[in-house]
């Protein structure tokens, strides 16, 4: 039983190799408003952008070249099972950040999938039904984004709870920001001084030093 079987790839005046023109470009522009605006606008991180934009173009292109490669189930399984086990091995990858991945991955394989001349109806709605969904979401939940930060306190006297109000003062006072909540983690009495966690208004992107000090040795 033959596993490939790799059929004549259409010329570029074709109509099939138009067709699959047009869903990139409908592709390309997708992938922008997810990520270059929509992302960029409620997460600011550049790295992360940069690899859901090249993602979505890779997995595009392996989908619509799988058109002239006929292959079995279990090799197709396998060749999409890549995807699985690719992890970020430098930083913990917040959630939220894995699921635009995610989702631009997804949206890539139905637009290389799905032929343009009988469903580009299907197409448009399912892209817009994703760019529609995506903005509802990042405005109800993520308009007033709030960010966080580790830092070093000396001043273990104010870590008593009868001392709440003086602690978030003094925190508001040492970092000029406006802290809505924090969290004691590690307290060392001895040198007197405490990692707390900060939080505070601001884009998800002001995370970005804390989330790089993170390694995933797994």
């Amino acid at each position: 039983m033959k596993a490939l079987e790799i059929q004549v790839c259409p010329t570029i005046t074709s109509a099939e190799f138009t067709e699959l023109m047009i869903q990139l470009g409908i592709n390309l522009v997708v992938l922008l408003i997810l990520s270059r605006i929509l992302y960029m606008k409620w997460n600011r991180n550049p790295e992360y952008m940069f690899t859901q934009i090249i993602s979505g173009i890779i997995v595009f292109m392996i989908c619509a070249l799988l058109r002239w490669v006929k292959l079995e189930l279990g090799l197709v399984l396998g060749l999409f099972a890549i995807f699985s086990i690719i992890r970020f091995r430098t930083i913990n990858v917040p959630v939220k950040d894995m699921a635009y991945l995610f989702m631009v991955v997804g949206i890539s394989a139905v637009n290389a999938l799905l032929p343009a001349s009988s469903c580009l109806q299907w197409i448009i709605i399912t892209n817009s039904l994703m760019i529609l969904i995506t903005l509802v979401l990042e405005i109800s939940f993520f308009n007033h984004p709030i960010a966080s930060r580790t830092i070093t306190f000396d001043n273990t006297d104010l870590l008593r709870p009868s001392r709440y109000k003086a602690l978030i003062s003094e925190l508001r006072n040492l970092t000029e920001l406006d802290i809505i909540r924090f969290e004691i983690g590690k307290v060392d009495y001895i040198k007197k001084n405490a990692q707390i966690k900060i939080y505070f208004p601001g884009r998800s992107g002001d995370k970005k030093a804390e989330g790089n000090d993170s390694v995933d040795d797994d």
